[in-house]
């Protein structure tokens, strides 16, 4: 269920790709990292990350994403990426060459700490979604 979830926030630009259930998983997958990052979130944080808002630079929004991402097993808690985690969680519904291309070019972020390095992730991919394509 987990990484349907994932799949689902990382590729929201192709939502007929994806079941309503794994909508539904995401969004109580981000209520459950607003509840956990809380007070200080952008509005609508959620549904901004779900679309690849780049704009959401703040230290509580790359929390956020840090949240996302270790809930699903994609980083741990210090931002760094499991390259085989996100491979196999992506292949499940893109295939294991889109899937191993993305985890080879979006595998390792600098940053002073693990909310930065989970922003790196979120920016390379909505940066390189076209690999999906």
């Amino acid at each position: 269920m987990k990484c349907l979830v994932l799949m689902v926030l990382l590729a929201v630009g192709s939502q007929a790709f994806f079941t309503e259930e794994q909508h539904e998983a995401a969004k109580k997958l981000t209520v459950a990292c607003q509840t956990e990052i809380g007070e200080g979130l952008p509005d609508n944080v959620g549904d901004r990350f779900r679309a690849g808002d780049l704009t959401l630079t703040d230290d509580k929004s790359k929390c956020f994403m840090k949240c996302v991402f270790v809930k699903v097993g994609f980083i741990d808690d210090a931002g760094t990426v499991n390259k085989e985690v996100l491979m196999k969680k992506l292949s499940l519904g893109n295939g294991q060459t889109k899937s191993a291309t993305f985890a080879e070019k979006c595998n390792s972020f600098e940053g002073a700490n693990g909310c930065e390095k989970a922003h790196g992730l979120f920016e390379c991919y909505w940066n390189n979604k076209a690999i999906f394509a």
